[in-house]
């Protein structure tokens, strides 16, 4: 049976009665007066991990080469390395290694002591909605608690066993998807909501133009392997059609002009976006659907007018 995700019923109105006048992007010094909207804001954090943190248990052999211990991981992907050092200050008390990889950037903490700092921070501020980061959650945690209490050698045949198990459940999961657990949505206020899908949107979304025959489409879409966050970021905006792909993905695309320019200013004002780049195309998104009329975005009639 489908779960019903848990929203506001405030929420639809805030995408409505959002200040046009609002600021335009988003600026790292900016705090909050109110605490509370402070702590809030912690929840894009948890979006951004939702949609782009990996678990793991590292499988490393002992100085002996004779025996070999394990180590817990998470690292948290993303081509913004500003953004990390972010994550790195406010999720791991930097503690964290930014290393790069192929178009983006790592941040990851290694060992017990420093990812306990990342899940710390998740007992906080939890993922909202996700089998699949809830999952991982839960497997690195157990690893985790198995490791600190069969430290002695007396335990390595037995440790051996148990860690081989979550390792397999973390590449399960990676790989097709498997959960062991099924999660409704915590339920949560539309805020935190709001700051949560700005981290999911900072992660996996994509928006602009594309062809459609002879004239441009505007686009918003989010891509995951989670079906619970694109339906309850579908409740959260009110529109869009979600189609699963072939791949193994569930995609939200909205095209409407009109509600695209609410979700501009949605994720520019009310819950800005982080990501340098994302925040600069969504910008260009909106000032275009402002400037422009849908008559004058099709090539056929700007040929017309320039004749």
């Amino acid at each position: 049976m489908r779960e019903t995700p848990v929203v506001s019923e405030a929420t639809h109105e805030i995408i409505l009665e959002m200040s046009k006048n609002a600021f335009s992007g988003f600026d790292e010094n900016r705090r909050p007066d109110n605490p509370q909207e402070m702590l809030k804001s912690n929840f894009y954090f948890s979006g951004l991990m939702a949609a782009e943190m990996s678990c793991s248990i590292i499988r490393a052999a002992n100085k002996n080469l004779l025996d070999h211990y394990y180590m817990v991981d998470l690292t948290v992907t993303n081509a913004d390395k500003d953004l990390l050092t972010e994550v790195n200050r406010v999720v791991m008390k930097d503690r964290g290694v930014i290393t790069s990889v192929k178009g983006a950037y790592n941040i990851s903490v290694r060992g017990k002591d420093k990812v306990r700092n990342a899940l710390n921070f998740l007992e906080n501020y939890p993922i909202l909605a996700g089998d699949l980061a809830k999952n991982r959650i839960v497997l690195l945690k157990t690893a985790l608690m198995y490791l600190d209490t069969h430290r002695a050698h007396k335990f390595q045949e037995e440790k051996i066993v148990k860690m081989e198990e979550l390792r397999k459940k973390l590449r399960d999961l990676k790989n097709t998807g498997a959960v062991d657990q099924f999660f409704d949505p915590t339920p949560s206020d539309s805020e935190s909501l709001g700051y949560f899908f700005s981290g999911i949107v900072d992660g996996e979304g994509s928006f602009g133009w594309k062809s459609n025959g002879l004239s441009k489409e505007p686009f918003f879409a989010v891509a995951m392997k989670d079906r619970k966050i694109i339906e309850l970021l579908k409740e959260f905006v009110g529109h869009g059609n979600v189609r699963f792909r072939k791949d193994g993905v569930y995609h939200l695309e909205i095209n409407s002009r009109s509600i695209l320019k609410n979700i501009c200013d949605l994720f520019i004002n009310q819950f800005p976006l982080r990501h340098k780049k994302q925040r600069e195309r969504l910008c260009a998104l909106q000032q275009l659907l402002n400037d422009h009329t849908p008559r004058s975005l099709d090539p056929i009639s700007r040929e017309h007018d320039m004749v």
